[in-house]
């Protein structure tokens, strides 16, 4: 079952970035520490902060480990998919290919997705074995999507978190 809990995913994400990239480990370390630092703060303090914006953090994720993108080795998109939004074959082939050709000709790529988890299962709702089988088929589709519209010899990754 993906997680819930933004520090968490932003944990997992941290360390695939780091292999995938073949990011600085310095880098990897000081992000590890920076979200154990706003872990702790957040346990320890009384009042509950909000949690950070998975999108956007994700965003400065993927920044921090490829560099800035006109001149970074590795090309990288990020898609942030809305709570509650419906994830319907249509629109979810529209937002990759979009997204694809962004990448088109880059010999190494990212493409990385976030919020699918809250998008087919909002706050208050229980995450069910048809909420799974679903989560596994829009993940199978973005895959199957993003191979087909792969510029031909390149390097693709992609990360749903």
């Amino acid at each position: 079952m993906p997680s819930r809990d933004p520090v968490e995913q932003l944990r997992t994400l941290n360390e695939v970035l780091a292999r995938a990239a073949a990011s600085d480990p310095e880098r990897a370390a000081h992000a590890r520490r920076a979200l154990d630092f706003f872990s702790d703060e957040q346990a320890r303090s009384s009042e509950k902060k909000t949690a950070p914006s998975v999108g956007h953090c994700a965003r400065e994720l993927a920044r921090l480990h490829l560099g800035d993108q006109p001149e970074a080795r590795m090309a990288s998109r990020h898609w942030h998919i809305p709570e509650g939004q419906a994830c319907d074959p249509l629109w979810l082939r529209s937002e990759i290919v979009f997204r694809m050709r962004e990448l088109a000709g880059r010999r190494a790529a990212l493409l990385l997705v976030t919020g699918l988890r809250e998008a087919l299962s909002p706050a208050g709702t229980y995450w069910t074995r048809s909420r799974q089988l679903e989560y596994q088929r829009v993940c199978d589709s973005i895959d199957g999507l993003a191979c087909a519209w792969a510029s031909r010899g390149s390097n693709l990754q992609v990360v749903v978190i």
